[in-house]
């Protein structure tokens, strides 16, 4: 007589073994941390709490106007908590302001006219909605249309406070090339915010 063995078979295994329970682990790590990392919830904040201005390495007189700006609204506008940040050229300048990263910029008339066309070295990132907030000589603080009514009249009331201590390079007598924000025009037209 012959015996037939039955040859079990035995059902798959449910079980992780101890590398994959790694893998599994590891990728979970890792994508749990992914959002600790991106640093643009905490700029947002940041950005939010304290005004940046902005100027280009490469324009001496903005960098100067810039850093007279920021410490003077340390003593007229303390509560803007007003830094001063440097971009590596204007183009990166109008990418900031574009983006809605940074509000507020001292650049040049020429570059404040090509930014708000788009033209020349502008002209791939487009057209760029700048507001003038004060004029400064040869130079301009200029704002996106976003940045808010509030804060422009209060800008430009603590900036004609202070002009008497900027250095200013005298300004040609060319029209102004971007259209007045509204709050700085409410705070030259005597209207109170």
């Amino acid at each position: 007589m012959t015996r037939v063995r039955a040859v079990s078979r035995k059902a798959p295994s449910t079980r992780i073994g101890r590398r994959q329970a790694a893998k599994l682990l590891t990728a979970t790590l890792a994508l749990a941390a992914l959002p600790g990392h991106t640093p643009y919830g905490q700029w947002t904040v940041y950005r939010r709490r304290n005004l940046f201005i902005v100027a280009s390495r490469n324009d001496a007189a903005a960098v100067g106007l810039a850093q007279a700006v920021v410490k003077g609204l340390a003593r007229e506008l303390p509560e803007s908590h007003a830094r001063f940040t440097r971009a590596t050229d204007p183009v990166r300048i109008a990418s900031l302001l574009a983006t809605e990263q940074l509000d507020v910029a001292i650049i040049s008339r020429d570059e404040a006219a090509s930014m708000f066309a788009g033209l020349g070295a502008f002209k791939g990132i487009g057209p760029i909605p700048l507001r003038l907030l004060a004029e400064l000589g040869g130079h301009l603080l200029v704002g996106v249309d976003s940045f808010r009514e509030r804060h422009a009249f209060l800008l430009a009331k603590a900036i004609e406070h202070l002009r008497s201590s900027l250095p200013l390079v005298p300004a040609s007598s060319l029209p102004l090339p971007i259209p007045e924000h509204p709050g700085a025009a409410a705070y030259r037209g005597g209207k109170i915010h």
